[in-house]
């Protein structure tokens, strides 16, 4: 079992995972497809659990946040997760101060705006702080991904939706009590628990 000590090394793994998710779906579906919200459950130094949601599912923001939370709740619970990584995609720019307020997917369709890039974002939430970093990317004919130099932030100030990462943080502060409990069969259970609201599960 690989160990990831820091939270650069967990985001780190997060994010050769999604270059190579990526990658794989576009040459697969092509240029335009994008990756489910997953999110990365950790205990200590250890990736425990992925839960990555069903692509129906990613339509509507108020459900799609639901269903997160309902997952974060799960993975604190069943599997004492005491970190998320949460990857998805996205946009990013480099000009801040320009794009506040705005809307991002509008202003990269502009011919006039080149400061705002799509991107694979990733925020990682643990008890002692939240990291965000972005990996902006390009598509390239015919089918691949250019990647950019990643973006590292700390703190909520640079996301537009500081609900995931404040409810990550809150999902960690639930109580962890398993005892006297069969964890093979308690996490099997609430793998099919998550299977049945559209998740994909992969656990240990």
């Amino acid at each position: 079992m690989n160990e990831y000590p820091e939270s650069l090394d967990k985001v780190a793994l997060a994010v050769e995972s999604a270059k190579i998710a990526k990658g794989m779906m576009v040459k697969q579906e092509g240029i335009g497809e994008d990756l489910s919200f997953s999110l990365m459950a950790w205990e200590g130094s250890e990736l425990v659990a992925v839960a990555q949601l069903s692509h129906e599912f990613m339509s509507d923001p108020d459900e799609r946040y639901g269903l997160v939370v309902q997952a974060a709740c799960t993975l604190r619970q069943g599997w004492g997760a005491t970190a998320f990584t949460m990857v998805a995609e996205g946009y990013c720019s480099t000009n801040p101060d320009e794009t506040r307020g705005k809307d991002m997917a509008q202003l990269f369709a502009s011919p006039l705006t080149d400061f705002i890039k799509e991107c694979l974002s990733f925020t990682h939430v643990q008890d002692d702080g939240i990291l965000f970093v972005v990996v902006p990317y390009r598509y390239a004919p015919p089918r691949n991904v250019e990647y950019y130099k990643p973006m590292t932030h700390n703190g909520v100030g640079v996301v537009r939706e500081a609900r995931y990462p404040m409810s990550l943080h809150r999902a960690l502060e639930l109580p962890y009590e398993i005892s006297d409990i069969d964890t093979d069969v308690l996490h099997m259970e609430l793998a099919n628990g998550l299977t049945s609201i559209g998740f994909e599960v992969n656990y240990r």
